[in-house]
């Protein structure tokens, strides 16, 4: 009972039914979406521990809204090149030979793209759009017209300087095990996160944020959850790996600080602060449903 499982007919308000394992006449409401979930490549979710061999499962799920229907997801595994001098590809998105991206486009204002100082605490507090909407971000970035760059391809100094290689590479994303051109999880649909989008990866306290750089608000349960659910994954075969507690632990956001940096964050505790572009950190790529 302190489950919700009763014997109530919930057929015709719950969102998604779960039957008790001990005795299927009780059952109670899921969400249909929720934090630490697994999110298969059809658009639907499910509890790790219940993970379904016939589907696909193609990320984790970070944040829900309106009762799960809607929400976020990240992939299972941190994009990655053979080399600092290498593009990324999106058919190997996993390559381990160098687990870094550059975010690029070094000392160039991506235009239409709003540049935030560290003084955000009220735009994260009043949910600024900009801050939590990475497809947007994402979009501006490429769409912008690229800045004059003479830089020879297939250099480390093209890549930190001529491309948008981190927006670039959560765009031409898409899993392996996936179609390329699927409507739900294909390329085109990931995109780099807003900065906003790390932080509730991470998990925080909107109200306890007191500064734009460093960890006030920062609680850590989602990355936990998230954590948690990659790591069974991983066990059972699946190319998963944790957010990373590595001493180089950022990860690169789609919001610019200024014209030579953008915003990262880390994911050992949750710090923000920015981060120049012609430095590589880790990229996930995200997904809304």
């Amino acid at each position: 009972a302190k489950l919700g499982f009763t014997e109530d007919d919930k057929t015709s308000w719950c969102g998604k039914i779960v039957k008790c394992k001990g005795n299927e006449k009780f059952t109670a409401c899921k969400a249909l979406c929720e934090v630490g979930d697994v999110y298969y490549a059809d658009g639907t979710c499910g509890y790790v521990q219940d993970y379904d061999t016939t589907k696909t499962p193609v990320g984790v799920v970070f944040y829900v809204s309106d009762e799960g229907r809607h929400g976020k997801v990240i992939n299972l595994h941190n994009l990655g090149r053979k080399s600092e001098s290498s593009a990324f590809d999106p058919v190997h998105p996993y390559e381990t030979g160098y687990g870094y991206l550059f975010w690029g486009y070094k000392d160039y204002d991506v235009p239409n793209l709003t540049s935030y100082d560290e003084n955000i605490v009220d735009r994260l507090q009043a949910y600024d759009p900009d801050l939590y909407d990475g497809k947007g971000n994402t979009d501006k970035i490429l769409k912008a017209e690229k800045p004059q760059c003479n830089k020879p391809e297939g250099t480390k100094e093209y890549y930190q300087n001529c491309i948008p290689q981190a927006a670039q590479a959560a765009h031409d994303f898409y899993p392996q095990e996936a179609l390329k051109d699927d409507s739900k999880v294909g390329q085109g649909k990931w995109y780099l996160p807003a900065l906003g989008e790390l932080m509730n990866l991470y998990g925080y306290d909107n109200s306890q944020i007191t500064s734009g750089w460093m960890t006030s608000g920062a609680t850590g349960e989602n990355k936990t959850k998230v954590n948690a659910a990659l790591t069974a994954l991983k066990a059972k075969g699946q190319k998963a790996e944790v957010l990373t507690n590595e001493t180089n632990n950022w990860y690169w956001s789609s919001s610019e600080f200024f014209s030579d940096s953008s915003w990262v964050l880390s994911m050992l505790n949750g710090n923000r602060s920015d981060g120049d572009k012609a430095v590589s950190y880790y990229v996930r790529a995200c997904l809304a449903f």
